[in-house]
């Protein structure tokens, strides 16, 4: 068996165990659960959001509703952190297995280049290239790394906003006297 398979069943004994677990504790507090109703879409949907796939992927390209992948996400929490870790391993190494199979193309095609057999064009990687970058998106989305930049606003409140009025003021009438005379302006 290949590490790769390894990986991928120890994420998904890791998901299983949590779905049981998950799905105890919603039939012990009486609540309807996806998790005990249809763990197999609950996995499923587990695994690919480990693995790298965004929730809109989740929602578009596999037909999940919306709201079901986010009460799932919710529900597990706790979990996703293991989960990240184990599926950044598998698109890691889907990553490199395709930035292999990259230079395998170039090389091929390099090679047809020389011989001339071949005249290259701009599409001749297209497809693997954006596999190669989807891919490496995916994995650095698995393992948590930022994929987008977040405004972040600081919020100054009434009190702040006085505070700074009233040590400008101060700082002024400071700065109106010299040698203890007040300049007028």
């Amino acid at each position: 068996m290949s590490s790769e398979e390894e990986e991928r069943e120890e994420l998904e004994k890791e998901i299983g165990e949590a779905i049981m677990q998950i799905a105890e504790d919603k039939e012990m507090q009486q609540i309807k659960s996806l998790s005990r109703y249809n763990p197999a879409k609950v996995a499923k949907i587990l695994y690919l959001s480990s693995i790298g796939v965004s929730q809109t992927q989740l929602v578009k390209k596999y037909g999940h509703d919306r709201s079901t992948v986010i009460n799932i996400l919710v529900d597990y929490a706790d979990f996703k952190n293991r989960f990240r870790e184990l599926g950044g391993k598998l698109s890691a190494r889907s990553y490199v297995d395709l930035e292999s199979l990259e230079e395998d193309i170039i090389q091929s095609v390099r090679e047809r280049i020389q011989t001339g057999e071949y005249e290259p064009s701009p599409k001749d990687i297209k497809e693997i290239s954006i596999a190669k970058a989807n891919s490496a998106r995916q994995a650095l989305t698995a393992r948590g790394e930022v994929s987008t930049i977040t405004e972040n606003r600081n919020m100054v409140t009434q009190e702040d906003y006085d505070e700074t009025i009233a040590a400008a003021k101060k700082r002024l009438a400071e700065m109106k006297k010299v040698d203890g005379e007040v300049i007028d302006g």
